[in-house]
């Protein structure tokens, strides 16, 4: 009898062990997608803003680049690859935000060349007035 009850303790033990362990797993498998995401909307919300800064009309193709990554991504986290959804998301990030510093980049260089071709017109009249 006192060995049948060592036998039943010890697969006690095994069972409740595996319980934890698969209690563990599924809590670092939600925390991870969690983690991605999060990622994803802050991919999602970079992509936005890029959009929302003419970066559709001054770097189309940074633009493109950054939203087929975000698509990826959210198919990968649609699939469950959380690890490849986060990975991509982040590279999102940095191809959205480059969109976007592209754009601004642009618009200040056509600001600039419009400043120059006005300071071009203002010199020739100045220069007609002084003749």
């Amino acid at each position: 009898m006192d060995g049948k009850k060592r036998r039943i303790r010890q697969v006690f033990v095994v069972v409740t062990v595996i319980g934890l362990l698969f209690a563990v797993g599924c809590a670092a498998s939600k925390t991870t997608a969690q983690l991605s995401g999060e990622k994803i909307f802050r991919a999602d919300k970079a992509f936005s803003d890029a959009k929302d800064g003419n970066a559709s009309l001054n770097a189309k193709e940074a633009l493109a680049i950054a939203e087929g990554k975000l698509a990826k991504a959210k198919d990968a986290f649609a699939k469950q690859n959380f690890d490849e959804a986060a990975s991509l998301a982040e590279q999102a990030v940095v191809d959205a935000e480059y969109a976007q510093a592209k754009a601004t980049t642009q618009k200040s260089l056509k600001i600039a060349e419009e400043i120059k071709k006005n300071n071009a017109v203002l010199r020739q009249e100045i220069q007609q007035m002084s003749n």
